[in-house]
């Protein structure tokens, strides 16, 4: 058996064993949440590389959603969404009139509300829009920053392990590690560089001038390093969750896996994220293992980002706000439910709606729309005849009003060079 496959085998057998009877128990939570992970590049979602032998391990001991669609094609808002159970427009934690803006001091989140009921609060994470300034991972106990965290992935997990090794966590406890690993620069560092290209970077590991950025040889470089940089942060979670098995902190604890978007690999014109609505950037995975969890489920169900929070409160018992968007997706998912997504980064805005397989892109200036049937073409290369109904969804969508007040305050503001440096700013 090959060490990857057998790696694989042992979390899911570590994982499967987490799922014991823990009815007289408080739940903990670990949310694991990988930037800029395309669900179309991991195993579990078919991809014909092996670059994902772990999380395609948890998705088996747990419930794997096919269809999670991300709120937004960045990692400000997107983050928004998953902690407060709010779509783009409701929440306006994103990137507009030449201001960054965070989250309303006044939202509850994820966090605040599970401190409230009592579980002890840590954040890992590696960007700076996750900062203190935005407000996104407010209500921790603990809380450990790295603005810059390419290729980080191991002194993350160390640091979480290190945390729970050190202090007398009192449980439950409710754990946010994010890893940046994916993002650009696509930089792995040895072994991984080379699994999927024998030359490694070459010390190619940002895109081009964007005339040189449709040459299929640097198309095909840039996806095998963006492979190999997953391959990289899965091999990390196997560390992390053989380590919580070694202390004694899995057999009791709900591990959900999230992106806060995908990526892009010119399919559509461009590259990276935060510029268009196209799937690339918007279907993400989304799984779910622990107690009470069925392994071996697939949902198959349009579900979104801002479904998370609900969910999760739900699944421990806890009450969930009346303004909260998303819904409890471990119960009846409607069928004929409509997901919305906003918050380009770019001149002209846009927004989108999908429902069943039906999608439909909307742009303000100039004033069009694309219709595309993602079941017979995934890839949204086929335009079809505009569906009205789902176009109205739409403009309703992009009327709701903002039931936030976002910060603006300068301490927000992220300089244009670091969005430059990131590729969100060109």
């Amino acid at each position: 058996m090959k060490t990857s496959n057998l790696c694989a085998v042992l979390v899911l057998f570590l994982l499967v064993l987490s799922c014991a009877d823990t009815e007289d128990q408080e739940v903990n939570i670990v949310l694991i949440i990988i930037d800029t992970l395309n669900a179309d590049h991991l195993g579990c979602f078919g991809y014909y590389r092996d670059t994902s032998p772990v999380i395609d391990s948890l998705a088996a001991s747990g419930i794997l959603f096919t269809n999670c669609q991300a709120q937004a094609p960045w990692t400000l808002p997107g983050m928004a969404s998953i902690f407060t159970g709010l779509a783009e427009r409701s929440h306006g934690c994103s990137h507009y009139n030449g201001l960054s803006h965070g989250l309303d001091p006044e939202m509850p989140t994820l966090t605040t509300i599970l401190k409230e009921q009592g579980y002890s609060t840590a954040a890992l994470v590696n960007v700076g829009y996750l900062g203190e300034p935005f407000g996104i991972t407010k209500g921790n106990d603990y809380f450990w920053i790295n603005e810059d965290g390419s290729d980080n992935a191991d002194i993350t997990v160390d640091t979480l392990l290190d945390y729970f090794s050190s202090n007398e966590i009192p449980e439950p406890f409710f754990a946010t590690i994010h890893l940046f690993d994916p993002h650009l620069p696509y930089d792995p560092p040895s072994p991984f560089d080379t699994l999927f290209k024998h030359s490694g970077t070459n010390g190619v590991t940002e895109w081009p001038e964007i005339e040189l950025c449709f040459d299929p040889v640097i198309i095909e470089h840039m996806t095998a390093m963006y492979d190999s940089e997953i391959r990289w942060t899965d091999s990390q979670l196997s560390r992390l969750f053989a380590g919580m098995r070694e202390m004694g902190l899995a057999d009791n604890t709900l591990f959900i896996l999230i992106a806060d978007h995908g990526e892009e690999f010119m399919q559509h014109g461009d590259w990276g994220h935060a510029h268009n609505l196209y799937q690339q950037a918007l279907h993400i995975p989304l799984i779910l293992t622990g107690p009470g969890i069925e392994p071996g489920t697939v949902t198959p169900q349009n579900v979104g980002q801002y479904d998370l929070l609900p969910t999760v409160l739900e699944y421990l018992g806890i009450p969930v706000p009346g303004h909260v968007e998303g819904i409890n997706i471990l119960g009846e998912i409607p069928l004929d439910r409509v997901i919305p997504s906003s918050g380009v980064m770019a001149d002209t805005s846009s927004a989108a709606c999908l429902q069943g397989s039906m999608k439909v892109l909307w742009f303000v200036e100039p004033d069009s729309s694309e219709t595309f049937n993602l079941a017979d073409d995934p890839g949204e290369m086929n335009m079809l005849t505009t569906d009205s109904l789902l176009l109205n969804e739409v403009l309703s969508y992009w009327a709701w009003p903002c039931i936030c007040i976002p910060t603006t305050n300068e301490e927000a503001q992220i300089e244009m060079k670091r969005l430059e440096g990131l590729g969100y700013i060109r």
